[in-house]
């Protein structure tokens, strides 16, 4: 098939959408873009005049397109200015506009990832070269997510993705030498390398694979290769970008039932993982074990008693006409006999967020589907799916058929925590005169109208049924699953029964998890939410055994962290713009006030557990802090002169595991009380026998 435009001044610049089934031509110079349907024997199926905030600094060669795209998104800018726009291929309007995180930002260029859009920058530099800062975006939400960065030798004039989306690699004219450099950035790590150089000028070039580098240059007639996966993990060839010395702190702490004295970290820096015996006293200074290199920059490592789980071997699956992302291989590392004791291939385990996955007991793998939009879990003995998890909503579309002015007509598909109360009058209230004066006819319209509303508010909320699952919690039995899509409404599932217990609904908040606490038996779950209809941020606690509303606490807004006991009667929560914490017993309708210590500053990214049966909370809140919540007072703070990156307690309670920014080893701190007493059970696996003794005066730092 061939197709001929003629009569355009403007030189296009061609991409494709839907799979290579949409062809786009943006014309440079004229802020023009023409959608040609591939399928259809070249139709014209949109020309749209682009419209920006601002003029384009540059007449020529001024518009960036991104060389592919993710489903019917492509990326675009104006070169020099100070955002990108999304454009929707299939309606052929501009759906999102990406702003860069610094007014003096200039874009350079534009790519697509299947997980992010790229924007990248030049920003200017007072004592160097402007520096290059390569901007994430979600292709979902179209949220910023970071940034990384480049140095002061990056000079970028072509550049391209990888086909799996983990290597930006760039060509750098360097100035005045008639020398190119090969560039690489890791967007997960942020690892950036110069890797290659050679003495020519590039006129162009693209890597879709890291071994096949692919590039011309002027005056040549045939085409250079280079293999940059053979250099791509020389630690020697990275450059530190300003930011000095990498450090080696902690990221993750994972403490295991079967092995209560041991705690396993992650490290920041990656494939190093250290094993901790946190009982014997002169070993709080080096790990028993410590292992390097198990995996690689796109794996994913799950611990559960003393195993590794390494998901590799990630790959486009042609599965359908789609092709997704999968790991192939599964590796299991025993800890305690220092090998890997099972490798399984020919898998296709879908690919989640790290903090998704979960092991399960008796060697099961929980993660979400491709669509997000139900459970799967993995069988890790064989590799295959063993259930599938799905919500099972009833009555989904049937409120559509009852009208409010029926007489049967009820709210109890939707019905919240003010189920209660008498429904509002409309919107608009009429006074005694207009209600005098009503025609027939405008009564009728009036009603109408309400009627309408209504039955759109109702599909509206019934189309929040087929959300993608947006977070979930497990509760500490591992037996129920919660999880919220984005919507009026969060899910309740059995693990036991592989089955859809609830939908907790109303019809006047979102119900979000990023607020929530859930009981280790997963019996209650409490979560901040706010009234759309009052006006009114609440506290509400759900009784998951019944799928209703059990308590409320009215007027609580700015609520940045939550905990709760096992048995949900007392109820713990920070509140970040008065900085205190309060507690609310519920059962009991206490309801207490604790003002927070000077300097004390609370954030949505603050971390609260409770202890001792609800009698004592732990707070990390830049500086970790012990509160009396019977008494209402601090008695504690621990300030490091290091970044906290994670705060765990151990299995006994009492014992707080804190991971440092810039230091590999495991902080412990001990909860001083009557029942002082660290985890003694089981037994030394790495043979500490000889060389620790339990239980030394010069034990954990006293909290």
């Amino acid at each position: 098939m061939i197709y001929t435009a003629n009569g355009f001044p403007d030189v296009p610049i061609l991409t494709s959408a839907m799979d290579g089934k949409l062809l786009l031509a943006f014309f440079d110079g004229s802020h023009l873009v023409k959608v040609f349907d591939l399928a259809s024997s070249c139709k014209l199926i949109h020309e749209v005049t682009l419209l920006a905030d601002y003029t384009p600094v540059h007449k020529d060669n001024s518009i960036l397109v991104s060389k592919n795209s993710v489903k019917e998104y492509v990326l675009f800018a104006y070169r020099s200015g100070k955002e990108a726009m999304v454009f929707n291929a299939k309606t052929g309007v501009v759906v999102a506009r990406l702003t860069a995180q610094d007014t003096v930002a200039s874009v350079q260029g534009v790519a697509v990832t299947k997980e992010y859009f790229l924007v990248i920058c030049r920003y200017p530099s007072m004592k160097l070269h402007d520096l290059i800062h390569i901007e994430l975006f979600n292709v979902q939400t179209f949220a910023y997510f970071r940034s990384v960065k480049g140095c002061c030798n990056d000079f970028i004039s072509t550049f391209s993705v990888t086909n799996q989306g983990s290597h930006l690699v760039a060509f750098s004219l360097l100035p005045n030498t008639n020398t190119t450099e090969i560039v690489v950035w890791n967007l997960e790590t942020e690892d950036h390398k110069h890797i290659a150089k050679f003495s020519s000028v590039l006129s162009g070039g693209v890597c879709f694979d890291l071994r096949y580098c692919l590039g011309f240059c002027e005056g040549e007639n045939s085409l250079r290769m280079w293999n940059l996966a053979s250099k791509i993990n020389d630690q020697s060839l990275s450059v530190s970008m300003g930011r000095g010395k990498q450090t080696d702190g902690i990221q993750e702490l994972i403490t295991m039932k079967n092995y209560p004295r041991y705690v396993v970290c992650r490290s920041r820096k990656l494939g190093v993982i250290t094993v901790w015996n946190i009982v014997k006293s002169k070993c709080k200074s080096s790990a028993v074990r410590v292992e390097r290199g198990l995996m690689e920059n796109t794996d994913i490592v799950l611990v559960r008693d003393m195993k590794l789980f390494i998901l590799t071997d990630r790959v486009m699956g042609s599965f359908s006409d789609t092709p997704r992302p999968i790991f192939q291989t599964l590796l299991t590392y025993d800890l305690l006999k220092k090998k890997y004791v099972k490798r399984q291939t020919g898998l296709y385990i879908i690919p989640c967020p790290k903090h998704e996955y979960r092991i399960l007991e008796g060697g099961l793998l929980l993660g979400l589907s491709e669509n997000r939009d139900h459970f799967v879990i993995w069988n890790l003995e064989t590799g295959f799916i063993k259930d599938r998890i799905r919500p099972e909503y009833k009555n989904k579309h049937s409120q559509l058929t009852m009208l409010p002015d029926h007489p049967t007509f009820s709210n109890d598909l939707y019905k919240d925590d003010n189920s209660n109360k008498k429904p509002k009058e409309e919107t608009v209230l009429q006074t005694p005169w207009e209600r005098r004066n009503e025609t027939k006819t405008a009564k009728k319209r009036r009603k109408e109208s309400k009627r309408k509303q209504e039955i759109e508010k109702l599909q509206r909320l019934a189309d929040e049924k087929s959300n993608a699952i947006d977070q979930y919690l497990l509760s500490g039995d591992e037996k129920i699953i919660v999880c919220s899509y984005y919507a009026h409404h969060v899910s309740v599932f059995s693990l036991e029964t592989l089955s859809h217990l609830h939908t907790l609904e109303t019809r006047t908040s979102m119900l979000f998890l990023h607020n929530a606490a859930l009981t280790y038996t997963g019996s209650f779950l409490v979560l901040s939410n706010y009234n759309d209809d009052e006006k009114i941020s609440f506290l509400t606690l759900w009784d998951l055994e019944n799928g209703k509303v059990k308590k409320r606490l009215k007027n609580e807004p700015n609520v940045c962290c939550i905990a709760i006991t096992d048995d949900a009667s007392r109820i713990v929560f920070g509140v970040f713009v008065d900085n205190r914490l309060k507690v609310w017993d519920q059962f009991r309708h206490w309801h207490k006030s604790i003002p927070g210590y000077e300097g004390l500053h609370l954030s949505m990214n603050s971390n609260l557990q409770v202890t001792e049966g609800g009698g004592k909370a732990i707070l990390l809140a830049g500086e970790v802090s012990l509160w009396d919540l019977n008494n209402g007072r601090v008695l504690s703070i621990f300030t490091p002169d290091s970044t906290i990156c994670c705060l765990s307690l151990a299995i006994d309670r009492t014992t707080v595991l804190l991971g440092m920014s810039d230091s590999s080893a495991l902080t412990t701190l001990k909860i001083t009380g009557k029942n002082e007493r660290m985890i003694s059970e089981g037994k030394d696996l790495f043979g500490e026998e000889s060389t620790s003794s339990e239980e030394e005066p010069d034990e954990p730092e006293k909290f």
